[in-house]
């Protein structure tokens, strides 16, 4: 069954071999990276929030940690689940946007081409990583309530809703633009509109509602968010000079995100080996705009003068679906191959990158273990309570004293 699973399609393949190349990184590293450390940390208690975050990616780290315990694997297995998950529903995604099937697994292979996709999430996103797992997931569910409007379909998407609220705040800015879409596309106006969509926003409502009521409580958790937020975008009161920065630190944030991907398709079309087609006028497209829009919106009004790429991971990464089917393909079988074979490659270059820093001595502070730390701990202030600076000191000392 496993054989006849993984012989079906190449995703399949990359899917289970991402997962065994995110776990085996463990046995490298000394130490957690930071948003590993968090979770070895936050994991201790299940709370209905916790400080800026939403609590889902640290109640399915609590689980995860009941079953194989404190340790390094069993923060990498939750991560590697995701990153294969995400492969895996984006040639789901992909199928039902584009009808060739060869071509439409372009559109996973070609991520391979995104650095913060292959990099950060591959390696050390925790909360982003099940943000674009959720974004794909709510995009899939769409498809089947634009071919079959029933009551289970719309429960589903209310479950969705609020697993991608759950996931990370960012989640809002995708369902304003799948929301906004409905105005300018009929097909996609006709599943908001419809009465059964009460459900799916009755049940999100309920399932948020707890979380919500944490938030905004006595315990100063929202305006935590808010000074998060500022810090994260470098956020100011004061309105920059004709919304130039905000606009300009969008674009080129965008253009750091994709820059890999759309040099590699414009020196393809150079040498002609593809051709660009018109975008299509359907809901997806329109989705694309729409999200650009709202995202250049925020960035106006909140005043964002800087913001990291993985930030706008999950709002874009569907979006490379669209860019294949703008692009027709001289040979889908030969960028199908190359691809694979570069996807293969990646992927192995992450998992020996780490034991190579460690040979050659090169810094990272994954190298630097903390068993010095928790030996002193443990010897000289064995009965008194540990107090540790930050969340990588806390996660790591957690992990050596579970």
């Amino acid at each position: 069954m496993l054989v006849h699973w993984l012989v079906q399609n190449k995703i399949k393949q990359l899917a289970l071999l991402s997962f065994l190349a995110i776990t085996c990184i463990t046995f490298f590293k000394n130490a957690l990276e930071l948003e590993d450390a968090e979770q070895a940390y936050y994991s201790q208690w299940l709370r209905w929030g916790y400080d800026d975050q939403p609590p889902l990616y640290t109640w399915l780290q609590y689980g995860v940690n009941q079953i194989f315990g404190v340790q390094k694997v069993s923060f990498a297995m939750l991560r590697g689940v995701i990153f294969s998950a995400i492969l895996l529903s984006l040639a789901d995604l992909s199928k039902r946007i584009i009808s060739n099937r060869k071509k439409s697994e372009l559109a996973v292979l070609l991520v391979v081409l995104l650095p913060v996709f292959v990099d950060f999430t591959f390696r050390r996103l925790s909360h982003t990583s099940l943000l674009c797992l959720s974004v794909i997931v709510t995009l899939i569910s769409i498809c089947r309530l634009l071919e079959k409007k029933t009551v289970l379909n719309y429960i589903i998407l209310g479950c969705i809703f609020s697993i991608g609220v759950l996931s990370k705040y960012n989640y809002v800015l995708f369902l304003t633009a799948l929301l906004g879409t409905a105005f300018f596309d009929k097909r996609l106006r006709k599943v908001v509109l419809n009465p059964k969509f009460l459900l799916t926003i009755g049940l999100s409502l309920l399932l948020l509602f707890p979380h919500f009521y944490w938030l905004v409580g006595a315990d100063g958790y929202l305006n935590e968010l808010k000074a998060s937020i500022a810090l994260k975008t470098e956020s100011t009161e004061v309105v920059s000079t004709y919304v130039i920065t905000p606009v300009f630190s969008l674009l080129l944030t965008l253009f750091k995100f994709k820059v890999i991907l759309l040099g590699t398709i414009f020196l393809a079309f150079v040498f002609n080996k593809v051709s660009f087609k018109r975008f299509p006028k359907d809901w997806f497209t329109k989705l694309a705009f729409v999200q650009a829009l709202v995202l250049l919106l925020f960035f106006i009004v909140m005043n964002v003068n800087k913001v990291e790429e993985r930030w706008l991971l999950p709002l874009f990464l569907p979006f490379v679906i669209l860019l294949v089917r703008t692009v027709s393909f001289k040979s889908v079988s030969k960028w199908h191959r190359y691809l694979s074979v570069i996807f293969i490659c990646v992927i192995i270059a992450q998992t020996v990158r780490t034991p190579i820093e460690k040979i050659a001595e090169i810094p990272s502070d994954v190298h630097f273990g903390f068993e010095p730390l928790s030996n002193t701990l443990n010897t000289t202030f064995n009965e008194q309570n540990w107090i540790l600076p930050n969340v990588t000191y806390g996660g790591n000392i957690r992990l050596l004293n579970p």
